[in-house]
């Protein structure tokens, strides 16, 4: 019983140990073949990508890209040397045969056409096409140069070459289909990095050809530079000295007659001259007249020179006239000079030049020499230059000069204004207060009874005696601020100030059926201010809002401590003041075109405020309100702890 167990044990153990082999020897064992052909394979593939992007590298020139192509035909036919590689160009409606890799016995002519299809599909597809049997398909135009490679089965792909050169089309033939599936990674590869090189190779190219055109004309620039280099130091010293001139003459402490003699002094010392002066023309008397600030010039000798401009025979009025420099090597031995002239100056080197200001000559600068045959045409190019830059300071002389006459007429003219208003003024208000008492007197009946007719008339006179009244006063206020008004500076209380105010235009404020109300806080920041004007335009800004605003009004009053500044408002709900207007509503005698035949004033209230509050150090104005009624503001800066005496 037991051997029989034991047979039938090693009989089992048998038929597993068979059939363990049997399913290794189906199953496993080409599963383990499979899996050690394709990770050889993918060795393969990865040191040929390995070796080929070890050597690449972005071209410098367009036939390094070839090189690079060759390169990775090269390798790839190594990799499948049973294999046909061949390389086509296209052409105008064709393909060219440009290389191939592979031995036989008859040679193939490069740059032969070829036509077919396949070709043209792969081209617009851009994808890796396979041909398992060309001859099952349309091949017509190759099959020549299929049977001379002995190409059955065909791998093609295309990719972009550099330099905008006509796109390629790599061929891989075999005479079967057993290399196809291994050879189909490669060939994708091969096509990526083809033109991933050729991306670079254009912008490796496109820079190159960049540098290559920055640096001609940044060695044209340099070789111009290096030819006129020592002329444009020169010149750039030169515009130097006149920029020093120039800016000395405009700036803060300007002089401008001493910027003429500045610039003929520097004149002389760029060309080494012994005399150089200006010859102003003289429209009254009709010459060229030597003007102050001459060097090398005495004041007797200035006065001598004096050329009429209709003596030709003189070089300066021939340059004067034709507006042509003139240059003479010995001026006192020249027949197209004067020679007394010369020998007056005792120069023989001469220089002339035009000076003209927005096209109109006004004179010539003369520069002479004691030496012979000492100026050169580039001194007299120089010359030109600065009398350019000097005609300018010309006219600033001139206009100097007018300018400070007429601000002399102006300020004896602002000063025979200002007496003129306060004698008038003065004179005005002893007439007008005896008739304000005679009519006042009369009105009262102290000098017997009026009719109705009598007292409409003298109320009247009455009103429009205190309107003449309220306008001198305000001419004479316009009269002081414009002038050099004493303020006489303290803290003030701003709330407070406002609060009388306020209370002092109730009445008249009741008068019009106007309601006035106050929401000035108590505890505005002090302010440094006169406080008899600063009252002024509060009571200016409330007279008027309580004029123009209209029965039944509302008048506010409000403060704002900004902080640097204390800001009084006073608003109210009346028509309001068109906003075309408002630029206008500080001018002086300016009054608003609605209400000005409706409410009487003098349009001087708004332009006494303006000058008053920037007296101050302060601002004033108008602000924009949608719908009805007017906001006037002000602003006077907080009085600091430092200014407290």
């Amino acid at each position: 019983m037991i051997g029989e167990l034991a047979g039938a044990g090693m009989l089992g153990a048998a038929g597993a140990f068979g059939a363990y082999w049997y399913l290794k020897f189906r199953d496993v064992l080409p599963m383990e073949s499979s899996l050690r052909s394709s990770q050889k394979d993918f060795a393969d593939f990865t040191l040929f990508a390995r070796e080929t992007m070890e050597r690449v590298f972005a071209p410098e020139q367009p036939e390094h890209y070839g090189d690079i192509i060759n390169y990775y035909l090269i390798k790839l036919n190594k990799s499948f040397p049973d294999s046909s590689i061949l390389l086509f160009e296209k052409g105008a409606g064709q393909w060219l045969l440009v290389n191939y890799l592979k031995h036989f016995k008859a040679e193939p002519k490069l740059l032969t056409s070829y036509k077919w299809s396949a070709f043209d599909r792969s081209s617009a597809e851009g994808e890796l096409l396979r041909f398992d049997d060309v001859r099952a398909g349309d091949y017509q135009g190759v099959e020549e140069l299929f049977s001379v490679f002995g190409i059955k089965s065909a791998l093609m792909c295309t990719f972009r070459p550099a330099a905008g050169a006509p796109e390629r089309l790599i061929l891989f033939g075999a005479a079967g289909q057993s290399s196809f599936n291994a050879a189909q990674p490669y060939l994708r590869f091969v096509a990526s990095q083809l033109s991933s090189i050729s991306r670079v190779s254009d912008k490796v190219f496109s820079l190159k050809k960049e540098v290559d055109q920055l640096n001609s004309e940044v060695n044209a620039v340099v070789k111009e530079l290096d030819v006129a280099g020592s002329r444009l130091i020169q010149r750039a010293r030169e515009r130097k000295a006149l920029y020093e001139v120039v800016t000395k003459v405009t700036g803060p402490d300007s002089d401008a007659q001493g910027g003429c003699s500045a610039i003929l002094n520097i004149v002389a010392k760029m060309v080494e001259a012994d005399v150089v002066a200006n010859l102003l023309y003289d429209e009254a008397k009709g010459e060229l007249v030597v003007s102050p600030g001459a060097y090398g010039i005495a004041d007797d000798e200035r006065m001598v020179y004096s050329i009429p401009v209709n003596n030709q025979s003189s070089s300066s009025v021939r340059t004067f006239l034709t507006r042509k420099p003139f240059i003479s090597a010995d001026a006192q031995s020249d027949p197209d000079v004067l020679a007394r002239y010369a020998k007056l100056w005792e120069i023989h080197s001469l220089m002339i030049v035009p000076i003209s200001l927005h096209g109109r000559i006004i004179g010539v600068m003369r520069v002479g020499s004691r030496r012979k045959d000492f100026f050169t045409p580039d001194q007299l190019e120089f010359l030109t230059i600065i009398a350019d830059e000097l005609a300018i300071i010309i006219e600033m002389v001139t206009l100097y000069d007018n300018l400070s006459k007429t601000a002399d007429e102006l300020a004896q003219l602002n000063k025979l204004k200002d007496e003129f208003l306060a004698t008038v003024s003065h004179e005005l208000k002893t007439p007008l207060t005896t008739i304000k008492g005679f009519v006042s007197v009369i009105l009262s009946g102290e000098v017997g009874p009026l009719n109705e007719q009598q007292i409409n008339f003298l109320s009247i006179t009455d009103q429009s005696v205190n309107r003449l009244t309220h306008l001198i006063s305000d001419l004479l206020d316009l009269s002081r601020l414009n002038g050099k008004v004493e303020m006489e500076f303290q803290k003030i209380d701003l709330s407070e100030l406002v609060r009388s105010s306020v209370s002092s235009m109730l009445l008249k404020a009741a008068e019009n059926n106007v309601e006035i109300s106050n929401e000035t806080p108590k505890d505005l920041p002090q302010v440094r201010a006169d406080t008899r004007w600063i009252a002024q335009v509060v009571d200016n800004l409330l007279i008027n809002a309580i004029k123009y605003a209209g029965a039944g009004a509302n008048v506010k009053v409000t403060g704002t401590d900004k902080g640097e500044a204390v800001v009084i408002c006073v608003e109210d709900d009346g028509p309001g003041i068109p906003l075309e207007e408002h630029r206008m509503v500080f001018d002086k005698f300016y009054r608003c075109k609605a209400s000005a035949r409706q409410v009487s004033g003098t349009g001087l209230g708004l332009a006494i405020s303006k000058s008053v509050v920037e007296k101050h150090g302060g601002k004033i104005w108008l602000e924009e309100k949608a719908g009805r009624g007017a906001k006037f503001c002000f602003a006077l800066p907080v009085a600091k702890q430092q200014s407290d005496e």
